[in-house]
């Protein structure tokens, strides 16, 4: 973990005193999806779901920034035909479909349900917002220090949530066709406990899942049908 410049050394001490109420750490858990995307087609995708950790239920995640990808991330990710690009969106009815909710790329600041496998349900993410330096709702891949933030803080979408026995929070969702990795990409965080609570930034560098949820990764390679 590298702590970020926009904290003062001092403040640094005063926040790993504390040694609870942080965000830990960022990582992905990764799976391969194969989804009937709208119209009856089929999409065969690898995926890999951003998390950021925390010690403490209470965190809540406000903004991602100063994303690095690594190299082997920037790839021209799959989305959904009823997708709306990297903002989390699902329209209910017809637009519904399993590639949307399991396969589409987004990032988040959370706002998803607890447990297995995150799915892009209507209403899930929503509030969500691109800095300038992401490169557009469209972009194949988020720009050089690339960001993104929740727009409605009162909603407190990012509060951490037990995620298999792991506190976090879901930020991102990347699908490919192909081979690629989000590991070694750096990115940093800002989060607090809540309304009118001081805020906390940090930096860290993208690993693997812990153990528990690599192998939950491993147990979401399935194939998916359209939902009725």
């Amino acid at each position: 973990m590298r702590n970020s410049t926009l904290i003062g050394t001092g403040l640094a001490m005063v926040v790993a005193a504390a040694a609870s109420a942080d965000i830990t750490g960022a990582y992905v858990v990764s799976y391969s999806v194969t989804a009937e995307d709208f119209g009856g087609t089929s999409v065969s995708v690898n995926v890999q779901d951003l998390y950021l950790s925390s010690d403490d239920a209470a965190d809540v995640g406000l903004n991602v920034f100063n994303m690095i990808m690594a190299d082997a991330g920037q790839v021209n990710y799959f989305q959904s035909f009823t997708g709306t690009g990297w903002l989390p969106n699902n329209l209910g009815g017809p637009f519904d479909t399993a590639a949307l909710r399991s396969a589409d790329s987004f990032v988040t600041i959370g706002g998803f349900a607890a447990g297995g496998m995150a799915e892009q349900a209507p209403g899930a993410g929503s509030g969500t917002g691109l800095d300038p330096n992401f490169g557009g709702n469209n972009a194949a891949y988020p720009g050089n220090l690339a960001g993104w933030y929740n727009s409605s803080p009162p909603s407190l979408n990012g509060q951490v949530i037990d995620n298999d026995g792991t506190l976090g929070v879901l930020v991102g969702r990347f699908a490919y066709d192909g081979e690629f990795n989000l590991e070694g990409s750096a990115l940093e965080v800002t989060w607090n406990q809540g309304l009118s609570t001081p805020g906390a930034q940090a930096g860290f560098i993208v690993t693997p899942a812990p153990g528990a949820l690599a192998l939950l990764g491993l147990a979401g390679i399935v194939g998916r049908r359209r939902r009725g």
